[in-house]
């Protein structure tokens, strides 16, 4: 069971700035999602999500770090994306996948399952 957390207009942006000060710049990353492993085996998530607006669904590769993320139970393990404010407001689900094909759906801005 994964427990998703998102977190947009995060300040994640200025601490990759100051990490990377002299080395590889990541711009523009104001979606930080944080997955908590709150089952007994661990979850391995790929870096992807799908996102439900009115308008439909849309796929979001752009999540860093890229590939795989294995999470340990009880481990917090983070992602961070590039995401449009405008698109953002008007979504309505938020749908990670592990490789097992289970689904893990968050219910943003008040729409609904």
């Amino acid at each position: 069971m994964l427990e998703i957390r998102l977190i947009m207009n995060s300040t994640v942006e200025d601490i990759f700035a100051f990490k990377t000060c002299c080395g590889l710049k990541m711009f523009d990353q104001n979606l930080e999602i944080h997955l908590v492993n709150q089952g007994p085996r661990p979850v391995v998530v790929p870096s992807c999500f799908d996102l439900e607006t009115p308008e439909g669904c849309r796929r979001f590769n752009n999540l860093m770090p890229p590939g795989d993320l294995r999470i340990e139970p009880g481990e917090i393990r983070a992602f961070y994306c590039c995401m449009d404010e405008t698109l953002w407001n008007k979504a309505e689900k938020v749908i990670f996948f592990d490789r097992e094909g289970n689904r893990y759906p968050v219910v943003i801005h008040g729409g609904g399952d």
